[in-house]
């Protein structure tokens, strides 16, 4: 089946409907899918022109048709019609938006266009088994995950505050090798400090987080089960409380590996990379 080429939107940009709401739903979707968004504003006459023959031919079309109008492309040429924004209140709109993307038609697509088992499997991890969190240990801000590798079998990433401390590094995979996670984590470092005793597991069922999930689950994985494998350095000592694990940060023109250094450091990038600066 031919794959999806992009993603176009008919609005205005004074329509309430239309902006915020479903442009930045219409944003999300050309994110989850990773095709581009294409936006057609009707007060735009060079763009009010494709967004009519587009609505006439694949949408809800009238003279005075309603606004926002979404279309998924394909390569083939195909389109198909997803949303048409109601002409009642806005939160009408934003509730369709929300059972959109709750639904298993949206999901359906997700499969589609992300159709190998390394691709389902980030799909799974980015949309269900990671999260917003807070630096705890280090500062008080915000956390991210961040991705450090990626193969056919699992995913590794961090947990990072914006200065570069890592709360904790996770592997997930269907299908785990304790041994290759301990080993590529040494591979950051110069020194021994990758002990099993910081390293813990945890199952992730499909039934745990929802229908959906477990649908996706189950096409990578037989027991529909996802582990998570934790690794966070609990010190022994004063000298390993005063260090931390950090990220090289990319954003400063780091090598986004790991490195350890005394948590109340400033720097952004391991010593490597702060000499190429």
């Amino acid at each position: 089946m031919s794959s999806i080429k992009r993603i176009s939107i008919v609005l205005a940009k004074g329509c309430p409907h239309c902006v915020p709401p479903s442009l930045d739903n219409t944003n999300r979707i050309a994110k989850d899918l990773g095709v581009p968004l294409r936006v057609l504003d009707i007060d735009i006459p060079e763009q009010l022109k494709v967004a009519d023959r587009l609505v006439e031919k694949h949408g809800d079309w009238s003279e005075d048709y309603l606004i926002p109008q979404v279309f998924i492309e394909y390569a083939d040429g195909r389109v198909n019609h997803v949303f048409t924004g109601f002409s009642e209140a806005v939160s009408m709109t934003q509730t369709c938006w929300k059972n959109f993307f709750s639904s298993n038609y949206y999901h359906k697509l997700i499969h589609k266009q992300n159709n190998t088992d390394s691709n389902l499997l980030k799909w799974i991890i980015v949309r269900y088994l990671t999260f917003k969190g807070r630096c705890r240990k280090h500062c008080e801000k915000s956390t991210s995950f961040v991705e450090l590798w990626s193969g056919l079998d699992g995913v590794v990433g961090a947990y990072v505050c914006p200065d570069g401390y890592v709360s904790r590094v996770v592997y997930f995979s269907a299908n785990p090798d304790i041994e290759w996670f301990k080993n590529f984590l040494s591979s950051q470092f110069r020194e021994e400090i990758v002990n099993s005793r910081d390293i813990r597991p945890a199952t992730r069922y499909g039934w745990e987080l929802g229908d959906i999930a477990l649908a996706e689950i189950r096409e990578i994985s037989p027991t529909t089960g996802i582990k998570e494998i934790y690794w966070t350095i609990y010190p022994q000592n004063e000298d390993e409380k005063r260090r931390g694990v950090f990220l090289c940060l990319t954003d400063r023109g780091g090598c986004q590996k790991l490195f350890i250094q005394d948590i109340k450091s400033r720097n952004r990038l391991c010593l490597k990379c702060t000499k190429k600066v």
